[in-house]
């Protein structure tokens, strides 16, 4: 962020002039952070050790930021603007360095093969609709439009409940991040014929900036991504979703055009008879 500079190197109590006691909070925040980069660059292990390394590190800096931005919004005088923007840009941040040490955390497990799901019938429509507000929270800052199209009655399908939310979750963020102001983000849910050995499909489709081609193959790969800039690259929330599908036997799919959208899907099995 902008201001993240300013906060390591810049005297907090002129950034955070209401008080000194919450200037000398904030800085010590930032020492604590630095100090557990800082234990990290100089470890330099493999990979995998760094992802677990990094999750065990940084989540007690990260608590203490959390609380200490917290006390800090409770502490601004409502006429100081500057001072609430910059602790608001502070919590926005955190916010966002939480579900990335999350994501580094489930993607560890994964690799470990330690995720085990609780696989049972659920009703996705209603699973899905406990988590719309959210959905449609984050398309609007985005100025988007988020629009569902569910089935009035309930629709079984076979899953872990939590991941099934996490998958979905992940999706409409990738679709979010991708997409345009004014533009359109669509979770569709539809039943499927036992036929086809599925009781229901999850689609998320979006009217974004589209894949090219010769890239759909690699998005779901977390070493591909992380050649690219997070402006450009899914990060690892696309590999995540695609490991948790995989662990419920079936696979996301992708189709997309380039400025016209992607649409990704997947198929839940229906409980056995």
């Amino acid at each position: 962020s902008d201001w993240s500079s300013d906060v390591c190197s810049s005297d907090l109590s002129t950034l955070f002039p209401f008080a000194a006691t919450e200037a000398l909070i904030a800085k010590k925040l930032v020492r604590d952070l630095e100090q557990t980069l800082a234990r990290l660059e100089q470890k330099g292990p493999p990979e995998t050790d760094l992802i677990s390394i990094a999750c065990h590190d940084l989540k007690d800096p990260l608590a203490s930021i959390v609380m200490g931005a917290g006390f800090l919004r409770k502490a601004v005088p409502a006429d100081d603007a500057t001072a609430k923007r910059v602790v608001e840009a502070i919590i926005r941040s955190t916010d966002r360095m939480g579900l990335v040490i999350g994501d580094f955390h489930d993607l560890a497990k994964l690799e470990a093969g330690r995720i085990a799901l609780d696989l049972r019938p659920w009703d996705v429509v209603a699973v899905l609709q406990g988590v719309i507000p959210s959905f449609e929270a984050r398309a609007k800052e985005r100025s988007l439009r988020f629009e569902v199209d569910m089935p009035a009655t309930p629709l079984l399908a076979v899953c872990d409940r939590a991941r099934l939310v996490q998958v979905v979750t992940k999706l409409v963020a990738n679709a979010v991040k991708f997409t345009n102001a004014e533009g359109r983000v669509l979770l569709r849910v539809e039943g499927v014929e036992a036929a086809a050995g599925a009781g229901a499909r999850i689609v998320v489709s979006d009217t974004g900036r589209g894949i090219a081609a010769e890239r759909i193959p690699t998005i779901f790969d977390y070493t591909a991504n992380a050649r690219r800039t997070p402006r450009d690259g899914p990060g690892l929330g696309l590999p995540i979703a695609q490991a948790l599908a995989m662990l419920h036997g079936t696979s996301i799919e992708v189709t997309s055009k380039v400025d016209e959208g992607s649409v990704f899907s997947f198929a839940l099995a229906a409980p056995a008879a």
